[in-house]
């Protein structure tokens, strides 16, 4: 299975599998340097958040860009997140990033700078990553 069908089978089944009490939270869209599939590069993507109470579940699909031996390369990834809001301090959770034929699991942080705004951090085995996280 592909690392595109896998990613759209994975956000259907946490679609369907929020509780009904959760409700739509709003379009998340990150932008990040980072470490992944062995290069440095920036990431760019975009999901969306389904929160029930202070969980939140957030399935996003982007595309790493970064240069190797002076020819860009562009390759698609999905994440899945799950993360816990502290009122007034941050939102910690876990993912899964699947790339490639690879699935890395993280531990994710982000801290409120303005309302809309977080300062985002990923953290995980051969794969790291820290930028913004918008959500609208």
């Amino acid at each position: 299975m592909s690392a595109l069908k896998f990613a759209a089978t994975l956000g259907a089944v946490l679609a369907l599998t929020v509780p009904a009490a959760a409700s739509a939270e709003s379009v998340a869209v990150e932008g990040n340097l980072a470490r992944a599939q062995g290069h440095w590069g920036g990431e760019l993507g975009a999901g969306y958040g389904f929160r029930a109470g202070p969980i939140t579940l957030r399935p996003i699909g982007g595309l790493l860009i970064h240069s190797d031996n002076d020819e860009r390369e562009i390759k698609p990834y999905a994440k899945a997140e799950a993360t816990v809001t502290i009122p007034a301090f941050a939102e910690i959770g876990a993912g899964a990033r699947i790339s490639g034929d690879r699935t890395r699991i993280y531990g994710t942080a982000a801290f409120d700078l303005l309302p809309k705004l977080k300062l985002k951090g990923n953290l995980g085995d051969r794969y790291a990553a820290i930028g913004i996280m918008g959500q609208f």
